[in-house]
């Protein structure tokens, strides 16, 4: 008997021992990990920043109900940008920010029996919601489409008379950029309803072509979703880190960090 308490116990101790060996080198990858990340990604750090935090960031995750978008050979558009936009709310959250969701789920705003009708009251409700919330940016999510089928790329737009809506869009589009490797440069727009009539810092967000069947997978894919939610989340924070002057500061701005 006293061997076999003897053989259970060396059992034991080599067992304990296995264990404590595998957390210890879980923890060095780890740690590893993080210092990696911190020198190979340095740009990261400084957007997980306070400044999203307290800030009313309206989300409009466009299209939706009857209005279906872009339509590409898989998916539509509606779908997407509802996707994404549920991302970017919750990186939003994270950061101590306040993100106002234009909609959650598969539905428009308008309520006429006609369809340009019901697009316009649609539109309108969508800046009404900005406004009755007193919103401090407003991000309206887009995916592109072109009879060029070679198009492909994310591109962000801003109301050409708006200085604050152009320092939102270069900021975004600098991060988007990064995602899709692409060289695009934020362009200015006078007729785009929503931009027009925002009366804030506010940007339309192309993420990029149905029309192209392999960026078309691309945006269906959760993790490049991610990515771009990422991106634009980063855009916003540099901007409000870059543009006190522009947006004024708010009382109990928080310090979290986002998780991704």
């Amino acid at each position: 008997m006293k061997h076999k308490r003897i053989k259970w116990y060396k059992r034991g101790r080599r067992t304990q021992l296995k264990r404590w060996l595998i957390f210890g080198f879980i923890g060095v990858l780890l740690l590893l990990g993080g210092i990696g990340w911190k020198f190979l990604y340095p740009h990261e750090q400084k957007s997980w920043s306070w400044t999203v935090g307290n800030q009313t960031i309206l989300i409009d995750a466009g299209h939706g109900g009857v209005d279906p978008g872009a339509v590409g050979k898989t998916s539509l558009e509606k779908d997407i940008t509802l996707a994404v936009s549920k991302r970017l709310k919750v990186l939003v959250q994270q950061a101590g920010g306040k993100p106002v969701m234009v909609r959650e789920e598969d539905v428009d705003l308008g309520t006429a029996q006609g369809l340009l009708k019901r697009k316009r009251e649609d539109l309108a409700q969508r800046i009404q919601l900005a406004n009755d919330r007193q919103a401090d940016v407003y991000l309206s999510i887009h995916v592109n489409s072109s009879t060029k089928e070679k198009l492909t790329g994310p591109q962000v737009f801003y109301y050409a008379d708006s200085q604050e809506g152009k320092l939102l869009a270069q900021n975004i589009q600098t991060q988007l950029n990064l995602v899709a490797g692409g060289k695009r440069i934020a362009k200015g727009n006078q007729e785009l309803f929503i931009l027009k009539k925002a009366d804030r810092a506010a940007v339309m967000i192309e993420l990029g072509f149905l029309s192209n069947s392999e960026e078309e997978q691309k945006l269906n894919d959760p993790n490049y979703q991610q990515m771009l939610a990422v991106a634009v989340y980063q855009g916003l924070a540099n901007y409000l880190g870059t543009s006190q002057n522009l947006v004024p500061e708010k009382e109990g701005n928080t310090h979290n960090v986002p998780n991704i």
